[in-house]
């Protein structure tokens, strides 16, 4: 527990929202931008009054020790009924808040289970309950707002986001303004213009994150971006990415009942107040622009980012600088979007969808050929690619269902799933293997992953925030490209877009 303050000073942080009450002062330079002035707190009348930096302030306190049983002590005195279940620190094990509980989100809380839970949030009681009955030690709240407000008396060093893709921007920008380390599902953002905030946000703030892509961290994804570094298909020309499912046709249901157990308001998250909608919680609001954005967006962070890590279109963390182009730099990435799909509908998302991104003048490879343009096409509810039907035809083969990724290379292609890849022709494969037995593929082999959560744990134990492979710099770009799809698609014309 950290030293409070009397009631009359409130800290100056990073535009952070002032918790009411008795406010505790935080340590160290999260809180006050670079630390090198130590704290500072404001009186209500506004006299400047300086306080001890981190290590006077450490030196001053050796001699004193807070011991759990005054810590509980000044807890009660002073924190909101919701903290008082939350335990003291536990050696060794980070201090994590999860927004969101149910499917994904219970997902992500068993990954993350080895460190300490302090927070579970949830706008729907039963799956909150599930939860607390698993971590009862953890504080549960209804509003996320609660749990970013008091993060000091949580004492928290990173949190959890899985909520609806409406609701990832405004609790993540919070969670950034304050200082927490920040892992959040894909897509990142609901729009581009909150992905391009999102960045400069984590810039900003320089602590870990992560977007929950969490096929980046398998080695089969690795094996792929190797292979296509390595020109095994030649240079790569086009990429085609397919979804079988449809997240589509959302409609609303007038005089729906809303169940007991959901906080409907909590869940609307800022968006206008609008009667519930019979079914679409806890997963079918991808149907609805208001709150999703279809299979493309719900999808395509997962399967683009083949494409895009491997052809150094955002910043790839795994790569030197310079080594590909637009890959470490900050160059603008400048593309045309297309996209055609049923008529638009001003609720519901479209039950299939077909995108294409045109981007000239770039380069994707580490020998810097350039192609003009590079295409990537999208195809879901059914939609095939034309030239992945062909191929498949020829060989007999059901290259669509068994593949979501294909390179087409100016000596081949190359087809992909999360666990599977397979170079074509059979020439081709049987000479990359051939490459790969020898260790002569001429690039330097990715490293394994720890585990997509363990990167961004590890990477707030050693305060590496760039550590990450899917950090917000290199998912936020990712996400700006999704979402131009979906944003080309609701403007029923081509749309010119510049991804910083």
């Amino acid at each position: 527990m950290l030293p409070f303050l009397p009631d009359q000073f409130v800290p100056r942080l990073q535009n952070a929202p002032v918790p009411p009450g008795p406010i505790y002062a935080a340590i160290g330079p999260a809180a006050v931008g670079d630390g090198s002035a130590g704290i500072c707190v404001i009186p209500r009348k506004g006299t400047v009054i300086p306080m001890p930096t981190r290590r006077t302030f450490l030196l001053a306190a050796a001699g004193l020790a807070l011991t759990p049983a005054l810590a509980r002590c000044v807890s009660s005195r002073t924190a909101p009924a919701f903290l008082k279940a939350v335990g003291p620190r536990r050696p060794d094990k980070l201090r994590i808040a999860c927004i969101g509980t149910a499917n994904r989100a219970w997902d992500n809380i068993q990954e993350v289970r080895s460190e300490q839970i302090v927070a579970l949030c949830d706008v729907d009681s039963t799956y909150l309950d599930r939860a607390s009955n698993e971590f009862p030690d953890a504080a549960r709240a209804v509003e996320w707002q609660q749990v970013v407000e008091y993060r000091r008396e949580l004492d928290l060093d990173g949190i959890v986001i899985a909520t609806p893709d409406h609701a990832h921007f405004p609790t993540a920008a919070a969670a950034l303004r304050a200082g927490i380390p920040v892992y959040c599902e894909k897509p990142l953002t609901h729009t581009r213009e909150q992905a391009v905030e999102l960045r400069r946000l984590a810039r900003a703030a320089r602590v870990p994150t992560q977007m929950g892509t969490q096929i980046h961290a398998t080695e089969n994804y690795r094996r792929v971006v190797e292979a296509v570094r390595a020109g095994v298909i030649g240079r790569v020309t086009a990429v085609d990415c397919w979804q079988l499912k449809s997240w589509g046709d959302g409609k609303l249901t007038p005089g729906a009942v809303c169940p007991a157990t959901l906080d409907w308001n909590a869940w609307l998250c800022g968006t206008p107040r609008v009667p519930y909608i019979d079914g679409i919680h806890p997963a079918h609001w991808r149907r609805y622009w208001a709150y999703g954005s279809g299979t493309l967006g719900d999808m395509g962070c997962h399967i683009m980012d083949l494409p895009v890590w491997a052809l150094g279109l955002a910043p790839c963390a795994d790569l030197p600088a310079g080594s590909v182009k637009g890959g470490t730099s900050t160059i603008p990435l400048k593309m045309e979007v297309r996209a055609d799909g049923p008529p638009l509908d001003a609720v519901g998302t479209p039950a299939w969808l077909e995108a294409s991104w045109a981007m000239p003048g770039i380069a994707a490879g580490p020998a810097g050929v350039s192609l003009d343009p590079l295409v990537l096409r999208w195809f879901d509810g059914g939609r095939m690619s034309p030239f992945v039907q062909e191929i498949g035809a020829k060989d007999k083969q059901d290259y669509h269902g068994r593949f979501s990724v294909c390179f087409q290379g100016t000596e081949g292609a190359l087809f992909a799933n999360y666990d599977e890849m397979l170079v074509w022709p059979g020439a081709r494969a049987a000479e990359w293997s051939a490459r790969v037995a020898s260790g002569t593929t001429g690039i330097t082999p990715i490293a394994a992953s720890r585990g997509h959560h363990a990167e961004w744990l590890q990477a707030i134990r050693d305060g590496s925030p760039n550590a990450p492979l899917c950090n917000f710099e290199y998912s936020g770009r990712l996400t700006e490209l999704v979402l131009a799809g979906t944003e080309a698609y609701r403007a029923g014309k081509q749309i010119d877009v510049t991804i910083q």
